[in-house]
């Protein structure tokens, strides 16, 4: 009879087993050892602990020792090593006397379940995750008006919500989502561009491009595209996903801006003009003087030029020397006109290759009779093979002869020491070309620094306080920088700086780029 029902239990479709209230093991079906590869010996007492996954042991120990009835889920090795997922029902056994001799127990597998469990599970997880991040991508999209869309091109597969076809003026489920109808809705003007856009994008991957776009009522909308181009393994585009926003409201502050940016612009020019202009009056008595000489040297040669070919015999000799002289004359004059019409000429401003040394001394030539007026002792410290700018050469001189002016008026009430100003050019330490003038004048106090280069601002009587204020203007359109510092004595030094123009064939003697001379100097 126990053979029959030993062989009773070996066919059941489950691992049977029966264990002692202490949780040893006293027996196991062919079941259990066919699972776990573990023979009847192996299995009983602890053994059979091999068989179940560590993390579910002690709660399988716990419920076993409880010597109660239980259901549990716990892993169990199959004899190749993969685990599995089991239930577990374990009832208690009486003795004859009604007290608990041990528990008889029965594990089937539920691997299967706990996997489409998990599938489920994952899936819920999955489709709420989706759901929360359609709702996200519904209020980014509203809050920053920019719509999704996702284009597949064979397919000719447009996914436009009813959102995107609203930036093209269109009524939802309108657009058919081809490449023919998305062409009709740019403007005509802007489809070259959204073109190139296009052929960059399959270069790059990149999607970035701005069109205007004409709605049904005829008015006109821009649009900002922008997001990525994806490639099949032949590298041939196959889908693009990107957003759209409206951008109209930023064309227009931009279109704002730029012509309030012209309108500036323009009465900048006119300001400068007009300092220009007024500066004139000033220089009159030097511009005469300048204008003076070379005519009164052109009368005297001509006068004896005249004498000597009247003589009898001519005197050609001397007569063609002193005709060379009164040609010398009149280029002199003709230069002298030359520079003024150029510094007190209203025109565009025009960029070109200035030498700043050259230019401060058409300057000072301007000026001469004017500081030799005031007394003002001159010097210069040009630098040798100082590298030139690019700029308005007008502009810049119109800079240096502010600067000149405002240090001579400086001086005027100096009596005590020399009435002394310093023209210095230089190349600084970070490539940069410099122009200072050093006067010997009062100097200012720190407040008074701190406000000289404000509009309408002036320390002098009749001063319109425009001078140094559009001086400042003119070098930071240069991208450079103006500024006054005390000296260590007497007076103030203004100085500027703008970046050097980089020549191609700009060569030290020696046949070295002198750019990279620089750096191997600085580097040594």
């Amino acid at each position: 009879m126990e053979k029959e029902l030993s062989g009773v239990i070996d066919t059941l479709p489950g691992l049977v087993w029966t264990a002692s209230p202490d949780g040893q093991v006293n027996f196991v079906n062919r079941q259990w050892r066919d699972y776990t590869g573990l023979s009847l010996k192996d299995s009983c007492g602890d053994g059979w602990q091999m068989a179940v996954h560590a993390e579910d042991l002690p709660q399988l120990l716990e419920r076993l020792r409880a010597s109660s009835s239980f259901e549990a889920e716990v892993r169990l090795r199959r004899f190749d090593g993969e685990f599995r997922w089991f239930a577990v029902r374990a009832n208690p056994i009486a003795d004859e006397s009604g007290a608990v001799a041990g528990c008889c127990g029965l594990n089937w597998d539920i691997e299967d379940r706990k996997r489409r469990e998990k599938f489920l599970g994952e899936s819920k997880q999955a489709l709420e995750t989706l759901q929360a991040n359609q709702e996200l991508l519904d209020l980014a999209q509203k809050a920053a008006r920019a719509m999704a869309f996702d284009w597949y091109f064979k397919q000719k597969i447009n996914t436009w919500s009813p959102q995107q076809e609203a930036l093209y003026g269109l009524a939802p489920g309108t657009f058919d989502g081809t490449y023919e109808s998305w062409q009709k809705l740019v403007h005509p003007g802007d489809w070259p561009g959204v073109v190139e856009s296009l052929k960059h994008a399959q270069q790059t991957g990149i999607i970035a491009a701005e069109y205007r776009v004409v709605w049904p009522d005829g008015s006109i909308h821009w649009l900002a595209a922008s997001g990525r181009m994806f490639f099949d393994d032949e590298g041939r585009p196959f889908r693009m996903v990107g957003f759209t926003a409206d951008v109209t409201r930023r064309k227009m502050v931009e279109e704002e801006l730029r012509h309030s940016e012209e309108a500036l612009d323009k009465a900048r020019s006119e300001l400068a003009h007009v300092t220009r202009v007024m500066s004139l009056g000033a220089l009159t008595a030097s511009i005469a003087h300048e204008v003076n000489q070379p005519l009164s040297g052109i009368i005297t040669n001509a006068s004896t030029c005249m004498r000597m070919l009247d003589a009898d015999p001519p005197n050609v000799d001397g007569a063609r020397e002193t005709a060379r002289r009164t040609i010398r004359d009149g280029h002199r004059a003709a230069d002298v006109i030359a520079r003024l019409r150029a510094l007190f000429s209203k025109k565009d401003v025009t960029s070109e290759l200035v030498d700043l040394n050259q230019a401060t001394r058409e300057v000072i030539a301007l000026s001469r009779r004017e500081l030799e007026r005031n007394r003002v002792l001159l010097r210069t410290q040009l630098a040798d093979n100082l590298p030139r700018v690019t700029g308005d050469r007008v502009q810049l001189q119109q800079v240096i002869l502010n600067l000149l002016r405002n240090s001579s008026d400086a001086m005027s009430a100096v009596n005590d020491r020399p009435r002394e100003l310093v023209f210095k050019t230089e190349l600084d330490d970070d490539d940069r070309v410099c122009l200072s003038v050093r006067d010997t004048g009062k100097g200012f106090d720190q407040q008074t620094m701190d406000q000289l280069f404000h509009s309408f601002y002036t320390t002098k009587d009749g001063g319109m306080g425009m001078g140094l204020s559009v001086s400042r203007s003119i070098i930071e359109n240069h991208q450079g920088r103006l500024w006054a510092t005390p000296n260590d004595g007497p007076g103030v030094t203004f100085m500027f700086s703008i970046p050097r123009t980089i020549e191609t064939h700009e060569v030290s003697p020696g046949g070295i780029d002198l750019k990279d001379q620089k750096r191997i100097a600085r580097k040594g």
